[in-house]
């Protein structure tokens, strides 16, 4: 349907001119002064194309212009005969028609017309949605512009750039040929915006309230309008505290007519609309199979959704997410039921992926069909999300998936299981599905597998312990059963049960001791498959619990990750990084959870991702870098919220929160802890952590008697566990430091003694500078500052920076009290370095305000970002930049290649560059100046 019209002499007076109004009318004037003119109004829906056209007809027709109109959207074929409504034939008899499609005819008889309304004064041909014109048309308009060339007429064309029409190839080039000068509305500017605001709303308006209406609507005037108009009918005001309402309020002015807009259109539309719903995006083809129409009909039906902003560019269709949830929620359930087989079926036949299919059946609540299961399993086998997975489980819950044999189900239960794990952050449903396949499977032997897999996916979940009791019941069925047999197969079964038990058990505190005697029997596997790796990686475990040699440990740790081998992503990983890492090989460690955040493999299992960054945030805060230690543990945090977050993530985060001097919140993430994780205290790593953490907090909060039963008791708990690892949860040091300031050295000594003696079996840097720094504690004088100094020294060679600052800031306290305010101040500037590219607050606030005390001034730190490169991640960027390849820089240091191209890329990232080419100058490690030796000694560190 279209509209025409036709206007002479004086009319209402228009509004206020625009820029653009006044553009137009200055080609009305030329045109009026007998030079014909034409203008193309160009611009997206809303930008005000027709409210020009308006305002100019009315200006036109007030100074004296005869006008003609013609526009509207058409119902039917997207195309309208514009020219014979603007120029209709005189009342009289009439002249025989032209024969259809006679365009020559046509134009002379269209160009007498406008001569004879010419002969009268000025003419104007106005135009809207020309792109809906038919061809003919538009060629008459141009063949009568260019054989009026003398004449008063004025044509102007208005175009929807965002619906392209059967118009829009003959206005481009009408516009390529320099025949009509060419309009676009410009959008709503900032203060345009705040005038409108301030008029509707009667008020002032926030500029960030106007900054985010422009960045939502793009300045277009009719969704600035539509927006203002639903805050004022909300009753917002438009202040600073409405700019967050702002994104949510837009998209409902975006799909609130257009449920209007279909019920009132064709039926087709509405067709076209609700198949498109159902699809989410689709071509043409499919849609017109899914609603019976044929594709001519469904091109012209996506036209008018488009028009009415249903639909938005692009291709293939897609319906906007509100306007879909909206035609979803007015279709009836056995309707929708019947859409979403049908569309299902037509995807099928199409030869469309699994996972595109089955998104149509995951939301059906019955599938009751074995296609319907078969596709959810090809699914969950290809691109697996949990929709699809719990559909294929309701499947096979239902009649149809009881008929089948016990063996086929626990074998589909298994694969739901594994599709499930790389679906949710958390392995409930995976774990579910494998208590279905254990029961569907009563031998030793079928159960051994699904057994492993139970036991290892439940680590580190409530279940870990019903894992530890399920191999351990089915390790003496496999001993029982006269059919295992001693026989290659039998033996690898059971060193397959062996290794998950071990695996599990070593982070079991009750069942530690036992499976300690059970791994000291075993022999150290070659370390050829994955069973002989996870047994590797518990060896590993056990042999630093147990504080030996770290050596022995780190190999036994490097053993079973295999660095370049493929399939090493799991439990393993875990177990040899914290080993590493305790054993102060932090770039080993952390190579290895990089692999596992950064997985190479498509849709990997998110649970492994989850405690690999929890894991990596513990590493990342044991070197001082306390800002990636926080971007871990937050991003560990969000991705399955607060409750299904791994207890190590809240370990870290609330380390991290001490550090910046926020004990409350540290506290806080600590209590959460305890609330959502009941079974914390059978744990061995993350229970003792948590022991000592609190005792951080307790401290922090002037609590020092709580600090000290809680760190003695994390002692008790180590002992009776055979755990004798001085790293693991540190007690013996602040539970020495802190009875050092209570003045109660000799109940210390005996704790410092014993701590001692284990640090220098365990022999690391890192061990062996907090043993001196306990042993400091306990003694005064020279003894105290000669002890502080050594620890120094021996900290600068280890990994850990934080520990390094904090021993540098005692040393330089105890200095201060003695009175050397000037080495003392040496030691504080040096500890305000470290503290601050740690990104400890509350140890650098501390040491600037002891710093002053001292008569310093405060160091001007530029921290460039090649400050935050690690000691190795330097030396490695170093010899890159010289031109070696990542194989030579692993000969040299003794580490793999994969660890070298994991080094370099945290180097590229940090410092922004795209590869070692980039690489600038100054990268060798900095040599430290030896400390001044102190002369005498100071009390206790605060």
């Amino acid at each position: 349907m279209f509209t025409a019209g036709m206007a002479r002499g004086a009319g209402p007076t228009p509004e206020a001119p625009t820029p653009e109004l006044e553009t137009l009318l200055r080609h009305a004037a030329e045109a009026r002064a007998g030079q014909a003119r034409a203008v193309l109004v160009r611009g997206p829906a809303g930008i005000g194309r027709t409210r020009l056209l308006n305002l100019a007809r009315q200006r036109l027709t007030v100074e004296g212009y005869a006008v003609r109109y013609a526009g509207g959207p058409p119902d039917g074929p997207a195309r309208f005969p514009a020219a014979h409504a603007l120029l209709p034939p005189p009342p009289g008899p009439q002249a025989p028609a032209a024969a259809p499609g006679d365009l020559r005819d046509d134009r002379h008889v269209l160009h007498r017309r406008a001569l004879d309304l010419l002969a009268a004064g000025p003419l104007a041909l106005v135009v809207d949605d020309a792109q809906w014109c038919d061809e003919a048309s538009l060629r008459c308009a141009d063949f009568i512009l260019r054989h009026a060339a003398a004449r008063p007429l004025l044509l102007v064309l208005a175009q929807r750039t965002d619906a392209p029409g059967p118009g829009t190839p003959v206005l481009a080039e009408i516009l390529a040929r320099g025949r009509c000068a060419l309009l676009e509305p410009a959008p709503l500017t900032e203060a345009a915006i705040t005038r409108l605001v301030t008029r509707t709303c009667g008020g002032p308006a926030d500029q960030g309230f106007v900054r985010r209406c422009a960045e939502l609507t793009g300045g277009n005037p009719l969704l600035v309008d539509r927006l203002i108009t639903a805050l004022r009918t909300l009753g917002i005001r438009p202040g600073a505290d409405a700019v967050p309402l702002l994104g949510e309020l837009h998209q409902g002015v975006l799909t609130a007519r257009v449920p209007e807009l279909l019920a009132a259109g064709p039926r087709r539309a509405r067709q076209v609309a609700t198949a498109l719903a159902v699809l989410g995006r689709g071509a043409p083809d499919l849609l017109a199979a899914l609603c019976g129409l044929d594709v001519r009909a469904v091109e012209c039906a996506l036209k008018g959704l488009r028009r009415i902003g249903a639909v938005p560019p692009g291709s293939p269709p897609h319906i906007r997410e509100g306007v879909r949830g909206a035609v979803l929620a007015t279709l009836p359930a056995p309707e929708l039921r019947d859409l979403r087989i049908r569309a299902a079926r037509v995807l099928s036949d199409a030869g469309r992926p699994a996972p595109e299919v089955a998104e149509q059946l995951a939301p059906l609540g019955r599938i009751d069909e074995p296609w319907m299961f078969a596709v959810l399993r090809d699914a969950a086998a290809e691109a697996p999300t949990r929709a699809t997975v719990r559909a294929a489980g309701r499947w096979l819950r239902g009649e149809a998936g009881r008929a089948l044999t016990d063996a086929e189900r626990g074998g589909l239960h298994v694969e739901l299981a594994r599709a499930a794990s790389r679906t949710v952050v958390t392995p409930a449903h995976a774990l579910w599905h494998l208590r279905q396949a254990l029961a569907l499977t009563p031998d030793p032997r079928g159960q051994a597998p699904v057994a492993v897999q139970y036991a290892m996916m439940a680590l580190g979940t409530r279940r870990a312990a019903e894992g530890l009791r399920l191999l351990e019941r089915v390790l003496d069925g496999l001993t029982d059963a006269p059919d295992t047999g001693d026989g290659p197969a039998g033996r690898d079964l059971r060193t397959t049960v062996e290794s998950a038990l071990l695996a599990t058990a070593v982070n079991d505190r009750t069942a530690l001791p036992a499976a300690r005697a059970r791994a000291a029997a075993l022999p150290v596997p070659a370390g050829h498959g994955p069973a002989d790796r996870r047994l590797l990686a518990a060896l590993s475990a056990f042999a630093a619990l147990d504080g030996g040699s770290a050596e022995r440990a780190a190999s036994l740790a490097r053993q079973a990750l295999r660095a370049d081998e493929p399939g090493t992503a799991g439990w393993g990983v875990f177990c040899s990084s914290a080993v590493l890492a305790l054993a102060d090989r932090v770039d080993e460690a952390l190579a290895a959870l990089d692999r596992v955040v950064s997985p190479a493999q498509e849709n990997p299992p998110l649970w492994p991702r989850r405690a690999a960054l929890a894991g990596r945030s513990l590493v990342l805060y044991g070197i001082g870098d306390v800002t990636a230690a926080a971007r871990d543990a937050r991003a560990a945090t969000e991705v399955t919220g607060p409750a299904g977050a791994p207890p190590l993530a809240h370990l870290a985060l609330s380390s991290v929160l001490l550090s910046r001097g926020e004990a409350a919140r540290a506290g806080a993430v600590l209590d959460e802890l305890a609330r959502t994780a009941p079974h914390l205290d059978r744990s061995v790593w993350e229970w003792h952590l948590y022991l000592y953490t609190s005792g951080r907090v307790r401290r922090e909060h002037g609590d020092l008697e709580g600090a000290l039963e809680l760190w003695r008791r994390c002692g008790r708990s180590q002992e009776e566990a055979g755990i004798a690892n001085p790293v693991l949860a540190p007690w013996w040091l602040p539970t020495a430091t802190t009875l050092g300031r209570l003045g109660r050295g000799a109940e210390a000594a005996g704790i410092v003694d014993a701590a001692l003696e284990r640090t220098r079996n365990w022999g690391t840097p890192r061990a062996l500078g907090l043993g001196l720094v306990a042993a400091a504690a306990v003694v005064g004088g020279r003894a105290r500052t000669r002890l502080l100094a050594e620890a120094v020294e021996t900290l600068a060679g280890s990994p850990a920076r934080l520990e390094l600052a904090r021993a540098e800031y005692q040393l330089g306290h105890e200095l201060l009290a003695l009175g050397d305010a000037r080495a003392a101040r040496g030691h504080l500037r040096q500890t305000i370095e470290l503290a601050t590219r740690c990104g400890a607050h509350a140890l650098t606030a501390l040491a600037r305000d002891t710093l002053v005390t001292a008569g310093g001034r405060m160091p001007q730190l530029a921290v460039a970002p090649v400050d935050s490169l690690t000691p190795s991640e330097r030396r490695i960027a170093t010899l890159a930049r010289r031109g070696h390849s990542n194989k030579k820089i692993a000969e040299a240091l003794f580490i793999t290649p994969r660890t070298v191209e994991m080094h370099l890329t945290n180097v590229y990232r940090k410092l922004d560059v795209r590869g070692r080419g980039d690489l600038p100058r100054g990268l060798a490690p900095r040599t430290r100046a030896a400390a001044p030796r102190p002369a005498d000694g100071v009390p206790s560190p605060p």
